[in-house]
This record gives C-alpha cells, sequence and structure tokens, in this order.
C-alpha cells in the first residue's frame, strides 16, 4: 500500500493540470451593449417577464396557442434534441469514470494418441471467469473538457428550445391577428359590394329612362366586378392564414373559431421594454449562441490535450483452473494491473493544425454571437419604432376614415341632384374604401407588432 500513495499522490496532482483556454465573454459584446433603447419607451419593467397567457386575452387566442405548445412538430423535435443532448451528457460524464466488464471461458481439447506422439497437441483443459476493469486518467483535462463542452451544448439545445417555443407563439398570435383582420377586411369588402350593387341598380334604372348615360352603368359594372373579386381574393388568403395555423397546432385544416375582434384587443399600450443589456441573458437566442461558443472553447482544450501522453490502467482479477471443480478455489486466485503511457511524437503538425482548426471554429462561434446580439437589438428597435408608428399611422387612418365618409356623402347628394358626375362618387366611394382598408391594416399590423417586441424581447418561455 506505501508502493501506491505515491503514484497515486502524483496522478490525482496531474490530473488537476488541465490544459486549453478558459471561456471568458467576448469584450466586443460589453462594449457594444448600448444603455438604452434608441425608439421611446414607457414603463421600464418588460413585457418580457409576462407570460402570453398574461398578454393575450382572447380566450380563443389562448386556447390555439396551447394547442400549438402541446402539438406543433417543430417543438415536439426541439424537446426531442435536448434529451438528445442530455444523453449525451450523460456518456460523456460516464467516460470519466472506470470502464468495468466481465467475461469467461472454457476449453476442452482431446487429441488421440497418435497425434499427440507427432506433437501435434496435448489434452488440455482450462475454464476462467475475468473481471476487467480498464480507466484513462484525465490528466490533461481532455475528458474533463469533453464533458463542459457536452454540457455546454446541452444548455444550447433547451435555450434552442425556448426560441422555437417563443417563435411558435408568435406566429400564432401573428396568424390569428392577420386572421381577424382578414375577416375585418372581408366585411368591410363584402359591404362595399352590396353598396356598389344598390348603385348599379340604380343606375340601371336610370339608364332604361335615359337618365344617365351607358358609361355611367359600365362605371358601376366595373366597380361592383371589383368588389366581388376582392372577397374571393380575401377568402383565399383566410383558408391560407386558417391551414397555416393547423400547421403550428400539429392538425390538419378546420376552418379556426373566431374569437376578438382585432379593434376589440386589449393588449399593453405603454409597452415597457427593460435594458438592453438584459436581452443578453433573457433572450434564447443569444443565450444558445453564447452557449455554442462555449463548447467550442472546451473543443479547442480537447485538441490541445491529444497533444500531451495519455495514461491509462487495464487490469483483470478472476478465477482460472484447468479442472472446473476446482475453479472457485483459493489457489485458482490470478490478477493483473497494467499501466500504459502513450502519445504522439511525430505526425507531421497534425496536431498542431487539429488546435488551430478549433481556435478557428471558435472565432466562427464568437462572430456568430456577436452578430445574433447586434440582429437582436435591431430588432428590438425595429419593433418600438412599428409601435408608435402604427399607431399613429391608426389614428391618422380613424381621421382618414371620417373625412372620406363624409365626402361620399356629399358626392351622392351632388350628383342625385344633378350638380356632378357619377364619376366623382365613384372617385369618392373608392377613397372611403382605401381608408378602411387601410386603417384595418394599421391595426392589424400595430398588433402584431406588439407580438414583434414581446419575441424581440425574448419573453413568454
Amino acid at each position: 500500500m506505501k508502493n501506491l500513495i505515491i503514484p497515486i499522490f502524483i496522478l490525482l496532482v496531474l490530473a488537476g493540470c488541465a490544459v486549453g483556454p478558459k471561456y471568458s465573454r467576448p469584450e466586443t459584446v460589453e462594449t457594444k451593449t448600448p444603455e438604452g433603447y434608441f425608439q421611446p419607451v414607457g414603463n421600464p419593467d418588460s413585457i418580457s417577464n409576462l407570460a402570453w397567457w398574461d398578454v393575450y386575452q382572447d380566450t380563443v387566442l389562448r386556447s390555439l396557442i396551447q394547442n400549438a405548445v402541446d402539438s406543433n412538430l417543430n417543438l415536439l423535435t426541439a424537446m426531442a434534441r435536448v434529451e438528445e443532448a442530455q444523453a449525451i451528457l450523460g456518456y460523456n460524464k460516464a467516460n470519466m469514470g472506470p470502464a468495468i466488464g466481465y467475461g469467461a471461458s472454457a476449453r476442452a481439447s482431446d487429441f488421440g494418441d497418435r497425434a499427440q506422439e507427432a506433437g501435434v497437441g496435448f489434452n488440455t483443459n482450462s475454464y476462467n471467469v475475468l473481471g476487467n476493469i480498464s480507466w484513462e486518467i484525465d490528466i490533461w483535462g481532455k475528458l474533463r473538457h469533453a464533458n463542459r463542452a457536452a454540457y455546454a451544448e446541452l444548455l444550447a439545445s433547451e435555450e434552442n428550445r425556448k426560441s422555437i417555443f417563443i417563435s411558435v407563439i408568435a406566429q400564432v398570435a401573428e396568424l390569428y391577428f392577420n386572421l381577424r383582420g382578414l375577416d375585418d377586411r372581408y366585411r368591410i369588402t363584402e359591404r362595399t359590394y352590396q353598396t356598389r350593387l344598390e348603385y348599379l341598380r340604380i343606375i340601371n334604372l336610370r339608364f332604361e329612362k335615359g337618365d344617365v348615360s351607358e358609361l355611367d352603368k359600365l362605371q358601376a359594372e366595373q366597380i361592383a366586378a371589383d368588389a366581388k373579386a376582392g372577397m374571393y381574393s380575401l377568402e383565399r388568403e383566410m383558408i391560407f392564414v386558417e391551414n397555416a395555423l393547423g400547421v403550428l397546432t400539429g392538425k390538419t385544416y378546420s376552418p379556426i373559431v373566431r374569437g376578438l375582434q382585432n379593434d376589440q384587443q386589449q393588449l399593453p399600450l405603454d409597452i415597457p421594454t427593460g435594458l438592453p443589456s438584459e436581452l443578453l441573458e433573457r433572450r434564447p437566442d443569444i443565450v444558445q449562441a453564447e452557449q455554442l461558443l462555449v463548447a467550442q472553447t472546451e473543443r479547442i482544450g480537447v485538441a490541445v490535450a491529444m497533444r500531451f501522453p495519455s495514461l491509462s490502467l487495464t487490469g483483470f482479477f478472476g478465477v482460472a483452473s484447468p479442472d472446473i471443480s476446482k475453479l472457485f478455489v483459493s489457489g485458482a486466485v490470478l490478477g493483473s494491473v497494467t499501466g500504459q503511457l502513450a502519445g504522439p511524437l511525430f505526425q507531421f503538425g497534425q496536431n498542431k493544425r487539429r488546435v488551430e482548426a478549433e481556435r478557428a471554429r471558435a472565432k466562427q462561434y464568437a462572430y456568430n454571437y456577436e452578430q445574433t446580439i447586434l440582429e437582436a437589438f435591431a430588432e428590438v428597435e425595429n419593433s418600438l419604432a412599428e409601435i408608435r408608428t402604427y399607431s399613429n399611422e391608426y389614428d391618422a387612418r380613424v381621421e382618414q376614415v371620417t373625412a372620406t365618409t363624409k365626402s361620399l356623402m356629399l358626392s351622392k347628394a351632388l350628383y342625385d341632384n344633378g350638380y356632378t358626375s357619377f364619376l366623382q362618387v365613384l372617385d369618392a366611394e373608392r377613397e372611403l374604401y382605401y381608408s378602411e382598408f387601410e386603417k384595418s391594416l394599421a391595426l392589424q399590423y400595430q398588433l402584431t407588432s406588439t407580438v414583434r417586441l414581446y419575441k424581440a424581447l425574448g419573453g413568454g418561455w
């Protein structure tokens, strides 16, 4: 035992000598993180701290989101990747311990007298039962680096799942607001079509009496057909959106039940954002990019450790005997322990190039990490700008609808009294239809921009 103490102590000391770099967050990340957002914001408490069921009050939308969370195939795939990463981590952890196995063999040979006299063989029997062990001593940290790399990849896969989770929720909400917007514009178009049919009926009566020209009649037919075509176009878009929602919720096509209209939705008006620095820890794709960089940094350590010799211990212990009845007596015991030191000597720079390749990959992950951060800040700024400008645009569209409604009423009165042509009525009617259509779009975009901000801030998971 005394002879074993010193070698074991030396091995334990050497096992702490891990080579390779240690991860530290790139300095450029801190320097490129702004202190605040350029776009004006309100309450500093971030909307991303709210769960999606606290953001969206529409029960139908909540139900669609829940179905997507439970059944979306991309999300289920991401969850399976997390399970895979957990298994890989467990595999790498197991590599750090000894591998223990067992084996048993039996041999019986029978050579005739003539064969034995000729020296062909002898009658021999052998039986053994052996346990074996092999263990690579992690002197330079190769196994520890591999284990930490697997752990970082597990964290990255979990962040990828969170990112897909947020993306699925955002897609469902955007498509739902899009669908409700299409419903609204379909109602506008259908009402416009009915109004234009009434125009056409009146114009036809006047044409039959000779009060108006055929041009008025043709213009009335043209605008009625245009509105009718618009209804079919909107119907087609609604089917596409319903199919997309079906894919997100893991179902085949079925009509989507409607809940609140877009002008009934209650979303936060004073949009909170938090601090830009919080994105580094809160937004899943940023955390994922950093964990992939961490994993690649650990792989550099693996490559560096492979340039040094490795020490492994192998051994066996068991019993052996030519007589199976005497296999488990004290004299049948046998055992052996072997230590092996092996390392590269001259491989034409192969190991050095392996380290250089891993360092180059680490640079790629570092650049991707920084790029992800820049894109995240840009997405937040864009979403804030969208919310502000679409809100203002919606208010302007409301004013436009009010003005064009009055303009149409005056144009119809003037036409009925013979003071203007039917073309002016058509122009006023088109302007009203256009302004109502754009008002509906502005409201839809205002709602979806809130969803994009929610996603950009990394909220909801």
